[in-house]
């Protein structure tokens, strides 16, 4: 990006401070007088933005020669003081493992002999991270890192450019023994904190246990504290271009005596701006990177000159070129006891972003839920196929990987076409489907390989499963395609119990067909549709049951569509016999807000108006009047016959879609709804955003979700001047009400949205007044970055549970089972 400008958010700082000396680093003013600040520590590094700048694949190339780069100006100011001398700052530790893996032995000693010179610092981080990711395969990324956590032992994790932090990160980090976090939040682009940005905190783990947190400002405003005016003109070039040259030490960080003195006189005017605030430490620690790219961007061997010129004309503050760990060691020389404290979720501003691309964000959590369900299910098949656990830790770290914050190149908005974006986002998304596609190889492998499994050619009978740790209700699925028999259910082997095949049709393939083409997939003049899917439903599986059924033709008594839900009682507008409120038998209440102008599982369709839109979006200046809102039209609304739910269709038509289609069913043998939408989306160059909608008629909700593994409560467990009103979540939202508990799953879209729908509007402290929910579908705001809404079939399903308010229920943590053809 251009310019990472500083976002003063006002002032509030409290605490009293004491002087020490560090017992390495000699002081160049011993004398303290109010809040003025003696050292500067300045943190250098490259910061990891995979395919921003350039593709992917060279970002990996470039980031591993930085480090080579860097140990050679180590060598070559190997003269120089102990705050000049280079220094280099690992933003996270997939860098270093492929830097590792590549390296000669001569090169990794080097590397080790200036990490325990304290030249080099390996930070905790992974890489720079969303808020996406579960608890279950973060931890078994740490797992499988454990080589550099043993070697290295960080101490600092070090977060650049994302705008949040989920809740559960501090226990896993404490757990890991780390003990401090630097936080560079980027407030150029739609961005908040909760505390001034620089400044010091406390984050409270859920045990009570703290980390020390550094909010710093961006990983590049360092260059800001010494220079008025930006080195680079234009955009940001790939390294191939050679018409764009790293800045010489005459460009920037010059060690000029006469230029050393004006970015004196400039970075003056910028304490004077800290003092103002009321910055109260004497120690302030300010990250930079080269100004060539920014991002992804080279050392800079000036930094070391500038510093030694700085210091040799004995100016103040004196400027230390740093790591993370001698910055908290000089800082811990102060009395941080009074620092706030914060606990909870440091909810993500950049949370929207994922919604640019959700057909990919929807094979990500399937992989996520059926990764987890792998690692249970070799306990439960008692298999171990060679080369699984191998095959599985790569899954692991590719899905983790999927959640790194970089999404697209820099101006994949600006130039959707562009061979950069194109071949960022087939870069990126290959990993994806990669994760998603051997996710399901694996499963399947230990199936086959299992005791219990026998092919269908040679079998009438299958089992079903559930893989996870919980009772789980859901479908079975049987391939329909696969059948040698003929069927029409299936029958229980221990009580005889007969369920009929639910069947779900797909276009396929049929040689010398004379059926007509169904008008029910997008195209539809290419193949004939057939039964694709028989699956059946079954209730209340406990973790690791096997199920045993016999698949049967019915004979006797034709199976009894449901007519009627011992739950739930669906409530019909008169005019378009549309769903317009649902009620919850058993404490004959409505689930939906009858005064909400939005029906349950409608879709709204947001489009900002105006020229440079996005940047207002980005700005959070965007008034009402610029937000038009529509709802798609109802082309017609039928009840389906099933014998496990009511099921009601509707077609929908909008702009913005080829074709619309919701399916709700109402389940009788469990209080559960489940809503499926589908969507053939069109390409969207312009402005757009859609919602599903879910008014809940909660009484004095408490909402709770999920954040890497800890349990939030909306407006409690959240950081204030964060977006608390809108969040990234695992599953799905719990809410506890005076009158009715329910969960609502969201297991394809993980972007969330409490009260009401609103863009970037900054709250101090954000408390649900309603039980008002959305789910944001997709979205194309952002400005960089992300690509445009590509044409696409996205398939999303809600589920809600039910319970009266002495009953907890949360969302469910998978409706999967596994179902395969058995001895």
């Amino acid at each position: 990006m251009n310019r990472r400008q500083w976002l003063k958010m006002g002032s509030g700082f409290t605490g009293s401070i004491i002087v020490a000396k560090d017992l390495d680093i000699e002081l160049i003013s011993k004398d303290y007088q109010g809040n003025e600040i003696n050292e500067i520590h300045v943190l250098h590094l490259s910061h990891t933005d995979f395919g921003y700048t350039d593709l992917p694949s060279n970002v990996w190339k470039d980031q591993v020669e930085f480090i080579k780069v860097a140990m050679r100006y180590m060598d070559e100011t190997a003269h120089y003081s102990v705050e000049s001398r280079f220094k280099w700052t690992l933003e996270n530790m997939w860098v270093l493992e492929r830097f590792w893996n590549e390296a000669s032995f001569e090169e990794r000693e080097k590397f080790d002999k200036y990490v325990r010179e304290g030249m080099i610092e390996v930070t905790a981080m992974p890489g720079n991270m969303t808020c996406l990711p579960g608890r279950y395969e973060w931890e078994k990324e740490l797992e499988r890192l454990s080589f550099f956590f043993n070697k290295y032992k960080p101490k600092v994790a070090l977060q650049s450019d994302v705008n949040g932090l989920p809740s559960g990160l501090a226990d896993s980090l404490l757990k890991h023994n780390v003990r401090y976090f630097i936080m560079g939040a980027n407030g150029y682009y739609n961005g908040g904190t909760p505390t001034p940005q620089p400044s010091i905190f406390w984050w409270q783990a859920k045990n009570g246990q703290k980390i020390l947190l550094s909010n710093g400002q961006g990983y590049a405003n360092g260059y800001d504290y010494f220079h008025d005016t930006e080195w680079r003109h234009g955009p940001v070039p790939p390294k191939s271009d050679i018409w764009f040259n790293q800045p010489s030490r005459i460009d920037i960080f010059s060690s000029k005596k006469e230029n050393v003195l004006r970015a004196h006189e400039i970075l003056k005017k910028k304490l004077e701006g800290l003092k103002k605030a009321g910055y109260p430490h004497r120690v302030l620690q300010i990250t930079t990177t080269n100004q060539l790219t920014i991002d992804n961007d080279y050392p800079a061997r000036q930094l070391s000159d500038f510093i030694k010129q700085w210091n040799e004309l004995r100016l103040h503050p004196k400027l230390i070129l740093s790591t993370p760990s001698i910055f908290f060691k000089n800082l811990q020389k102060e009395v941080l006891s009074e620092q706030p404290i914060f606990k909870g979720e440091w909810c993500d501003w950049w949370a929207d972003g994922i919604a640019a691309s959700p057909m990919e964000v929807s094979v990500l959590q399937a992989a996520k839920r059926r990764n987890i369900d792998i690692g249970n299910a070799l306990a439960y098949f008692a298999v171990s196929p060679p080369g699984t656990l191998r095959d599985i830790q790569k899954l692991n770290h590719d899905l983790l990987f999927c959640q790194e914050h970089t999404w697209g190149a820099y101006d994949s908005v600006a130039r959707p076409y562009d061979e950069r974006t194109i071949g960022n986002h087939f870069q990126k998304f290959e990993v994806f489907y990669r994760a998603s596609e051997n996710s399901k190889r694996i499963q399947a492998d230990i199936i086959r390989r299992s005791k219990f499994y026998k092919p269908l050619s040679e079998t009438k009978y299958i089992e079903v499963i559930n893989p996870g740790v919980l009772p789980r209700s859901g479908w079975a699925e049987v391939s329909a395609r696969a059948l040698r028999i003929k069927a029409t259910g299936v029958r229980s082997m221990p009580n005889g119990k007969f369920y009929p095949f639910d069947v779900v049709e797909g276009a396929e393939w049929v040689a010398n067909d004379n059926t007509t083409p169904s008008a029910n997939e997008i195209p539809n003049d290419v193949w004939p549709f057939f039964p694709a899917k028989n699956k059946f439903f079954i209730e209340n599986v406990k973790p690791g049951e096997r199920m045993r059924f016999e698949l049967v033709e019915n004979t006797g008594s034709v199976p009894i569509l449901l007519q009627s839900s011992k739950y739930f009682a669906p409530v019909f507008d008169n005019q378009t016999n549309q769903i317009n409120n649902i009620i919850f038998k058993p404490i004959d209440k409505l689930l939906f807000d009858n005064n909400s102008s939005e029906l349950p599982g409608q879709i709204i369709i947001e489009r900002p108006q105006g020229k440079f839109i996005r940047d207002a979006i980005a700005a959070k200046s965007v008034a009402r009047e610029q937000l038009d809102y529509s709802k798609p039209v109802v082309i017609n609304h039928v009840k389906v016959d099933c014998h496990y739910a009511l099921r009601y269709h509707s077609l929908l038509e909008a702009p913005f879609a080829k074709r619309i289609e919701q399916q709700w069913d109402l389940f009788d043998i469990i209080p559960r709804i489940e809503l499926t939408t589908t969507i053939w989306m069109k390409e969207n160059l312009e402005p757009l955003a859609v919602y599903i909608a879910f008014p809940f008629a909660v009484k004095s909700p408490r909402i709770f979700y999920d954040s890497l593994g800890n349990s939030v409560e909306v407006g409690v467990d959240q950081m204030p001047r964060t977006c608390g009103n809108y969040s990234t979540v695992q599953n799905g939202v719990g809410y506890r009400g005076e009158d009715i508990n329910l969960a609502i799953s969201t297991p394809d879209t993980p972007m969330v949205i409490f009260d009401e729908i609103s863009r970037g509007k900054i709250r101090q402290v954000f408390v649900p007044k309603t039980g008002h929910f959305f789910n944001m579908i997709c979205q194309n705001y952002w400005t960089t970055n992300f690509a445009v809404l590509k044409p696409q079939k996205l398939i999303i399903r809600h589920i809600i549970e039910c319970q009266s308010a002495a009953n907890d229920v949360m969302p469910v943590e998978n409706i999967e089972m596994w179902a395969y053809p058995s001895v």
